[in-house]
């Protein structure tokens, strides 16, 4: 089964239930609770334990690297969270530095450094690893604690999220 297909599989009134959730305990109310599809879009659906409400819950549907289908439905993952690759490191060690410029930006309210470091990933073809980016670009996404940078990497499975099974 493809993202497609079970985007097609995902019709109103359709009951699915939560097998698994990171970070739930196996004796949580919310586990093995049937939910059925009250409303449909694109990008996801809406679930109801009621089958005749109008809204409810929100479930994304995922990215297809990061689904899988199982005997009885379906799962979804976290994208991995990555070191950065030998490349990765080089452009981001030859990042433009200007400190003179960088103090008359930080006194004058300016953002000169800003953009020649913005253009300089972009010309690059690693856009993603500009610091200010605040959304995935190409699936990736540069994240940094204590120093350390990594990718949150959309097309690699990480650990499992959700797993639903269909009624």
């Amino acid at each position: 089964m493809t993202i497609t297909d079970l985007k097609r599989k995902m019709q109103i009134g359709k009951g699915i239930k939560l097998v698994y959730a990171f970070g739930l305990k196996e004796d949580n109310p919310r586990l093995n609770l049937i939910r059925y599809i009250v409303k449909t879009q694109t990008n996801g659906v809406y679930l109801n334990i009621d089958k005749d409400a109008k809204n409810g819950s929100w479930l994304d549907f995922p990215k297809s690297s990061l689904f899988e289908e199982t005997e009885k439905g379906f799962k979804i993952f976290f994208p991995i969270e990555r070191d950065l690759t030998d490349e990765e490191n080089k452009i981001k060690e030859n990042e433009p530095k200007d400190e003179k410029q960088s103090e008359i930006d930080a006194l004058s309210d300016g953002n000169q450094m800003f953009y020649r470091e913005k253009s300089y990933y972009k010309n690059c073809g690693f856009e993603y690893l500009f610091g200010a980016n605040s959304k995935a670009i190409n699936g990736k996404y540069l994240t940094s604690k204590k120093g350390i940078y990594k990718i949150r990497d959309d097309s690699i499975k990480g650990d499992l999220s959700l797993e639903y099974e269909f009624i």
